[in-house]
């Protein structure tokens, strides 16, 4: 088999498989309550969902390459919506996907162009996406005028300092993921 058959074989079964990771993580989210808040409308939910997802993406962006982040981060910011897990705003799933694949893109960088400790890269990447987010979600929420302030004002939260530390905690997960599929019998960069 060429080489370029065994790369997009790869890439597809490991985003396949990242993708059926972040569906798992989604609905295992969508079992808790949704009253479960933690701060304002920073729910638990959002704490476990959000935290799982970054994880499979830093997790991915290592194993699997950063192509196969960003089609995960894409898709399961669509998934979430299409699921029900995540916000019915349909304007701001754009804004989510791109937020994801900057937390790859960040991390990916930080790890293999600048040569610094996963945990940096995890902090960049979590303060970018975060930032992002942050700058580009309240803005969009203000101009539609199909979006009750209330709401809005609470979308608006929740994309701001929650994604940061639902990165931060998935990234801590990914840290204690990572050593151990390196040492996988059969396990080939």
């Amino acid at each position: 088999m060429k080489n370029s058959n065994r790369g997009s074989i790869r890439f597809i079964t490991y985003t396949a498989m990242g993708l059926a990771l972040v569906i798992l993580a989604q609905w295992l989210g969508n079992l808790l309550p949704a009253g479960a808040v933690i701060v304002g409308p920073f729910a638990v939910k959002q704490l476990i969902t959000g935290s799982l997802v970054n994880c499979i993406l830093f997790v991915f962006t290592v194993v699997a390459g950063l192509g196969s982040a960003v089609t995960i981060g894409i898709l399961s910011s669509i998934l979430a919506t299409v699921l029900g897990v995540g916000p019915q705003v349909i304007p701001i799933v754009p804004l989510i996907a791109l937020g994801n694949a900057v937390l790859s893109v960040v991390f990916w960088l930080c790890s293999k162009k600048f040569s610094l400790h996963n945990a940096a890269g995890i902090a960049a990447a979590a303060v970018c996406k975060c930032a992002f987010l942050w700058l580009t979600v309240a803005p969009l929420l203000s101009s539609l005028a199909s979006v009750p302030e209330k709401q809005a004002k609470a979308l608006s939260i929740m994309f701001s300092w929650p994604q940061g530390l639902t990165a931060i905690c998935g990234g801590l997960l990914a840290l204690i993921i990572l050593p151990r599929l390196k040492k996988l019998p059969g396990k080939q960069d």
